[in-house]
């Protein structure tokens, strides 16, 4: 008489709830599990860990991906900085306005920027010192005569640097700050000169 090992027992075992059937293991909601957060397999950004496995830690998308996502909405520049620095820049040192806006042969809001800071910079300049000289004039024709109406002359014309010295500060200010948010911010008239002369410029964007 041979010995079976399976003798005894039940071909069919019954599961937990009887009748043969173990039900899929519930999740936190019922019998759904949510699926996880991130790339699912076959999905851009999906990874494997070491052992070749499913699972690996999301990264970001590189190469193209990354240069499309990191694209500027203002278009590329051929200085190779993001053309809202290189704008404001411009207004922040008199100099780099006057590189970039001869370097720049791509971007039409760093070249406009570009050249409108120089013509901010210089133009104040030339204006100041034009009326500078009238001021020295009139400032030793009052030393030399003590004359009232020469002292009245100099400080109404101290007063107009003054005003001038102001008005070109807030405008350089207001204008530097629209320029590194990105934003076109144009002078009555040396920004419509600047407009004319870059809207001449080829191969901007």
């Amino acid at each position: 008489m041979s010995w079976n090992p399976n003798q005894g027992q039940d071909p069919n075992p019954q599961g937990q709830y009887g009748g043969g059937y173990n039900p899929p293991p519930q999740g936190q909601y019922g019998n759904y599990n949510p699926p996880p957060d991130g790339p699912q397999p076959g999905q851009p950004g999906y990874q494997y860990n070491a052992y070749g496995q499913p699972g690996g830690a999301y990264q970001q998308p590189y190469g193209a991906g990354a240069a499309a996502a990191t694209a500027s909405p203002l278009g590329a520049s051929s200085i190779g900085m993001d053309p809202k620095i290189a704008a404001g820049l411009g207004y922040l040192i008199g100099i780099i306005g006057l590189i970039f806006f001869f370097i720049e042969k791509q971007n039409r809001f760093v070249k406009f920027n570009a050249l409108q800071a120089i013509f901010l910079h210089f133009g104040v300049g030339i204006v100041e010192f034009v009326l500078f000289i009238p001021y020295i004039i009139l400032a030793a024709a009052a030393t030399a005569s003590g004359s009232g109406f020469a002292s009245i002359l100099v400080l109404l014309f101290g007063c107009l640097m003054g005003l001038l010295g102001i008005a070109w500060f807030v405008g350089w200010l207001v204008a530097m700050i629209q320029a590194f948010q990105g934003k076109y911010f144009k002078f009555p008239l040396v920004g419509d000169w600047a407009d004319k002369i870059v809207s001449k410029s080829p191969g901007l964007v």
